[in-house]
């Protein structure tokens, strides 16, 4: 079984035409090797009574949320291996990003990373900011003063999780609805806040 530690990031590389279009729009030449071709969409990990839990803001998923109960359009919690497995089985892979040594989470810490996820986020139903995600993969317009501030109402994926990381201080207190899933990662591998631990893929899941 997979081995996975509170606040680690799953890199989502998806096969499917909108994923890659997403990952080659947000692109860059200088970014860290791995993170040339960025992600597509980003998840993050919690413990809840001793298990691991992935927490994501998605419109792309089919499975019931685990608290909900019901299919939803927002924030969302499923176990790991589904949804690697999902990403696995059409042709995708996950890359896991983890926090250096120097910046793993106490475990006061992860408690509370666990109650800001479930309870504030999947527990309230957060709805999924379409028009952020749009945003966020733009050059320019995103480091203007034009950018909208962030709605904790309603969130896209990589501005879910730059805030609970500028919460729980691995990241800088900006707008999170800034960061599309590359940038997120870029800055904070440079950052040497994280690492990148694993890949899930056809190779590595049997």
């Amino acid at each position: 079984m997979t081995h996975f530690q509170p606040l680690d990031i799953a890199a989502c590389f998806g096969a499917e035409v909108t994923s890659r279009t997403i990952s080659w729009a947000t692109a860059s030449p200088f970014g860290p090797p791995r993170l040339r071709i960025g992600p597509s969409h980003v998840a993050v990990i919690c413990e809840f009574h001793s298990q691991s839990v992935w927490i994501e803001s998605t419109s792309q998923c089919s499975h019931p949320c685990l608290v909900n109960g019901e299919a939803i359009t927002g924030c969302q919690a499923h176990k790991p291996e589904t949804r690697i497995n999902d990403y696995v089985r059409q042709g995708g892979h996950i890359d896991l990003y983890r926090l250096s040594p120097v910046d793993q989470l106490s475990q006061r810490e992860s408690s509370l990373l666990t109650r800001i996820l479930l309870q504030h986020f999947v527990g309230r139903k957060v709805t999924y900011d379409f028009g952020g995600a749009l945003l966020s993969g733009t050059r320019l317009f995103k480091h203007t003063r034009l950018l909208p501030g962030a709605d904790l109402h309603s969130l896209f994926c990589s501005e879910l999780a730059a805030k609970v990381l500028m919460r729980l201080g691995r990241l800088n207190r900006d707008n999170p609805t800034k960061y599309n899933p590359a940038s997120l990662l870029r800055q904070l591998v440079r950052e040497g806040t994280m690492q990148w631990e694993r890949r899930h893929s056809t190779e590595s899941v049997t």
